[in-house]
């Protein structure tokens, strides 16, 4: 009677057989994420600087 192979739970998942390696990012993919970083930040500045101004005028009415 022939024994089983062991299943071998800790080395399947880097099994390069198995799970073949993935692409990175491409260019484009990676220039719209740095877009949309760019553009968050730039709005977190523009609430920042609103909310100061909003103090600000809120401050010289009391």
């Amino acid at each position: 009677m022939a024994r089983k192979e062991e299943y071998d739970w800790l080395d399947d998942p880097f099994n390069d057989k198995k799970n073949p390696p993935k692409k990175g990012m491409s260019g484009g993919s990676k220039a719209a994420i740095g877009i949309g970083c760019v553009v968050v930040f730039i709005g977190l500045i523009v609430l920042a600087v609103l909310v100061i101004a909003g103090a600000g005028s809120l401050a010289d009415t009391l």
